[in-house]
């Protein structure tokens, strides 16, 4: 008979529990005690409140946006202990984030950077634009669109010292981080104010040769390289500010419902920086050049590309006039490397040589600086 009544009153105690209104209490409460630890922006009190969450009974939009909220703030945090130079520390902090969150992925990119290793940073940055600009993981709003232009500038740079786009180009062509923002037209839409480069339609040889690791751009007489002693150095900026925050906005207008950060932050950029590598003081392609090349074409079949700018960059290591030159030739290198993938695009090549070294997100090394100078930038038109 006992048996019995204590079957009984865990029975009853399960409808209590199941109930609507016990799991919104239940819910409710854990939400306020994850409220309050947040306030107090420590990590270890923020997971301990949000450890009686899961449990809590909370509807899926609840739960899911305090899932969200505390990724954030432990990426805030991880983010607040790199600037302090604890790598390890910060990295603890962002492995505890419970979900995917744009925020954590750029922290995870800003470690690997610390530690040299930028085939997982620009891994990272990709992720984190791609993670920003899906509506269903993150709520679209205006002040995140430096955030966007920040991850842009960053998974740029890091492809360009990784020598690889791997993160950004797939297999086949398809895209994703900074190549999914070219694909949304990302040069399609030129600054207004200014005005547009001087280009020269570029015209492929009669037999263009195949696209391998020994391929031979056109021959272009070029005067002997002789680097001057007192070549001018670059200048790393300022410690670029923690973006993890998002910048304050005087009051929250939730924006159309078709609106996008991503599309937001492309109209603002007109090229992206390709990590195509050439030979030391030469216009043909190395192999790792000819491998990155090979991913452009296959992106540029794939997304109909119809109109393509080519622009050459060299670093500041040489004279003026032989960087312009040079950076012309390797401009023209690549157009023909291009076409000989049957890529149908009208292509326009432009030579900039040193003349517009890139600005910098964060400080890199004087031969990363140099190694992001020495860039190939495209523009993209449908």
């Amino acid at each position: 008979m006992a048996q019995v009544k204590l079957l009984i009153q865990s029975a009853a105690l399960g409808l209590v529990l199941a109930s609507p209104a016990f799991a919104q209490g239940t819910c409710d409460a854990a939400l306020q005690t994850l409220q309050a630890a947040s306030s107090t922006q420590d990590p270890a009190q923020i997971l301990q409140a949000w450890s009686a969450v899961p449990a809590a009974g909370c509807e899926d939009f609840k739960f899911n946006a305090a899932r969200s909220q505390v990724s954030g703030l432990l990426a805030r945090a991880a983010s607040a202990a790199l600037e302090k130079g604890d790598v390890n520390g910060a990295e603890e902090i962002v492995l505890q984030a419970p979900g995917v969150h744009w925020a954590v992925q750029a922290v995870r990119g800003d470690i690997a950077a610390k530690r040299g290793d930028r085939v997982e940073a620009s891994k990272q940055y990709n992720a984190a634009l791609d993670t920003l600009g899906d509506p269903g993981q993150t709520v679209q709003s205006e002040a995140l669109v430096p955030v966007a232009e920040r991850l842009l500038s960053l998974a740029q740079e890091n492809m360009m010292l990784a020598g690889s786009m791997a993160s950004t180009v797939t297999r086949g062509g398809g895209a994703a981080g900074v190549m999914a923002v070219a694909a949304r037209g990302l040069a399609v839409e030129k600054k207004a104010a200014e005005p547009a480069p001087a280009a020269t339609p570029y015209v492929a040889p009669a037999a263009a040769p195949a696209a391998d690791a020994t391929y031979q751009a056109p021959a272009a007489a070029a005067p002997a390289y002789v680097p001057p002693a007192d070549a001018p150095t670059y200048q790393a900026p300022a410690a670029a500010q923690v973006y993890a925050d998002a910048p304050a906005a005087p009051a929250y207008v939730p924006p159309p419902a078709e609106y996008n950060v991503i599309t937001a932050a492309a109209t603002k950029v007109d090229s992206v920086f390709l990590p195509i590598r050439f030979g030391f003081d030469s216009d043909q392609l190395d192999p790792t050049g000819v491998r990155e090349a090979l991913r452009l074409v296959d992106f540029l079949n794939a997304n109909q590309v119809g109109t393509l700018t080519i622009t050459g960059h060299t670093d500041d290591v040489g004279s003026e006039s032989y960087n312009l030159d040079l950076s012309l030739r390797r401009a023209q290198s690549l157009a023909a490397f291009i076409q000989s993938g049957n890529v149908h695009a009208q292509i326009f090549v432009v030579g900039k040589g040193e003349s517009q070294p890139p600005v910098f997100t964060t400080t890199y090394s004087l031969d990363e600086q140099r190694t992001i100078a020495r860039r190939v930038e495209v523009s993209f038109g449908y």
